[in-house]
């Protein structure tokens, strides 16, 4: 895994408040390989409990213990059991990460208009009050693009021919993009394989709420397609049309424009030599696809 934050130890006394006398304390620790982000370990217990003790980089955990409140009963998530500055315990899922089958890529693309049916009044970072406060830089998400396109670890990493073409397309998609920054959805912000969980062929839980936002739901959909080959597009597909989404002809086009978003901050990030690589080749896809295509 290219981690995004440093790895953080775990340290019981961060977790006394859960550890109370009433609870055997931790009999085995194990550090969770899958998170980019924060830290995550899997605590056993005496009394056969199985937890997730998770270690916040970026003081998400009030936060996400509010989305856990939005989404119970629409999407399936682990319980949050507790929650205490940069500090939550969740309740431990036995599953495996997301591998493509039809019914499972088509239950996500339900998952996700799920999600789309939680509105909020503005776009932006979700408060645990409910408020959304708005993205620093991003009052459009066009703008957003042409600034990071003109980024000084961009410009360094882009060919100059790719970095016309890119500017071409957001300048001729503003359209699209003006009806992205009118969407006030729900959105998990990380919709990815290691983030859904999976047992006997169905999702168990959707797990890592800390870049939950308000915003559009076209981000979810070029997320997980990101991961999967294309011919999973028409089981995607499927399940977003079942779920009541109100689906694009050219919707696969529209997550891949958007997609562009994480590819270029990506760029900007201190991951690997070897992973943007990985995400230049995506943005060559994105220009490929456009050129080869009747986009509206």
């Amino acid at each position: 895994m290219d981690r995004r934050f440093p790895k953080q130890a775990f340290n019981l006394n961060d977790f006394s408040g859960f550890f109370e006398s009433d609870k055997s304390p931790p009999l085995k620790v194990e550090f969770l390989t899958g998170g980019a982000c924060n830290s995550n370990y899997l605590v056993s217990t005496s009394e056969d409990e199985k937890v997730v003790c998770r270690v916040h980089s970026r003081k998400t955990a009030k936060m996400e213990s509010y989305i856990n409140s939005l989404v119970k009963g629409v999407v399936p998530t682990s319980e949050l059991l507790w929650t205490s500055g940069n500090f939550s315990v969740r309740h431990y899922i036995e599953g495996e990460a997301f591998t493509p089958s039809p019914s499972v890529v088509k239950e996500a693309g339900l998952i996700i208009a799920k999600m789309s049916k939680v509105k909020f009044e503005g776009k932006g970072y979700i408060q645990t009050d409910g408020t959304v406060t708005p993205i620093e830089g991003w009052n459009s998400i066009e703008k957003g693009l042409f600034s990071l396109l003109e980024h000084k670890q961009v410009k360094e990493i882009l060919p100059n021919a790719l970095s016309t073409h890119l500017k071409r397309i957001v300048n001729d998609y503003s359209h699209i993009f003006s009806s992205f920054d009118e969407s006030r959805n729900l959105v998990h912000g990380d919709f990815r394989p290691d983030n859904i969980l999976v047992s006997n062929h169905s999702i168990k839980a959707v797990i890592d709420w800390e870049f939950a936002h308000s915003g559009c739901s076209y981000m979810d959909i070029g997320n997980i397609m990101r991961h999967l080959p294309g011919k999973w597009a028409k089981d995607l597909e499927s399940g977003l049309i079942e779920g009541g989404f109100n689906l694009h002809e050219n919707w696969l086009f529209r997550a891949k424009l958007i997609d562009l978003i994480s590819h270029l901050e990506f760029l900007t990030s201190g991951r690997s030599q070897k992973f943007k690589e990985s995400c230049l080749d995506k943005i060559k896809d994105l220009v490929v696809f456009e050129q080869n295509s009747n986009i509206t």
